[in-house]
């Protein structure tokens, strides 16, 4: 329980750093010419909507993670190890880094209102779940729908805080030197931390 508890919070700081989770919104913030207050109002919005994308996922995951639980006792734990661990074997041989905008002429070259920018950002990120993450709340979903709950809030909080403070960085001009290691390691990160999960819940569950 406490692996996949810190499998989570791990995972939430990864995916905030990655770049395309917060700088395509620093790059219309300075071409709209957006204040910070407003920045960070849409940046809230548009975390929210990832981050209820993804959990609304993952509760159904870990509906079927505590079914199995009630059917097949404890054999479902060693399951959830072993598909932690291949998933994490996957993401980590499959290291292929996400791909962002940096270029401002992109999006200066059309202007668009705030509202159809608050609309794009919440609809793109609502409907992009981060899909690393929901093996995590399979896996939970065994211990129960408490721990689920919890991972939900642990995943929203340093997910919504993490790309809130990196998109005000970017905005006044700093920049997070981890960010482009991280977007051309993603994937092996991700998969390390899936396969350390994945151990510890073996032997820990």
């Amino acid at each position: 329980m406490f692996s996949v508890i810190t499998g989570t919070f791990l995972l939430a700081m990864v995916h905030a750093l990655i770049p395309n989770h917060w700088l395509p919104l620093v790059a219309v913030a300075r071409a709209e010419q957006w204040k910070l207050k407003e920045v960070t109002s849409i940046t809230f919005f548009a975390a929210l909507a990832h981050v209820t994308g993804t959990i609304i996922l993952g509760v159904i995951l870990g509906l079927i993670g505590k079914k199995l639980e009630q059917q097949y006792g404890n054999s479902i734990y060693v399951v959830s190890a072993i598909l932690l661990i291949v998933f994490g074997l996957i993401y980590f041989s499959v290291n292929l880094p996400h791909h962002h905008h940096s270029g401002q002429k992109d999006i200066s070259s059309y202007k668009r209102s705030r509202k159809r920018w608050i609309l794009i950002f919440v609809v793109m990120m609502l409907f992009s779940p981060c899909l690393e993450v929901e093996s995590l709340f399979l896996s939970a979903g065994a211990y129960g729908m408490g721990i689920v709950t919890l991972m939900s809030v642990i995943y929203a909080l340093v997910s919504i805080c993490g790309i809130l403070v990196l998109v005000t960085l970017g905005y006044k001009g700093m920049h997070m030197l981890p960010a482009s290691f991280i977007e051309h390691n993603e994937k092996r990160i991700t998969g390390g931390v899936l396969i350390l999960v994945g151990i510890l819940t073996f032997f820990l569950h």
